[in-house]
């Protein structure tokens, strides 16, 4: 049985898109962000201070 390829995006910056995207590259997958803002000026970073 062949291993299917599946194209993953995910859309957010913020903290929880983040952890998406590290542990989907974790993993091995492929995966594009897609953001309206950089990833630098998110609400997750913001609310810390940044």
């Amino acid at each position: 049985m062949s291993e299917s390829h599946k194209d993953i995006i995910v859309v957010g910056g913020g903290l929880a898109g983040l952890m998406a995207v590290i542990r989907i590259c974790e993993r091995g997958g492929t995966v594009k962000l897609v953001s309206l803002v950089p990833c630098k000026r998110s609400h997750s970073v913001c609310a810390q201070g940044g």
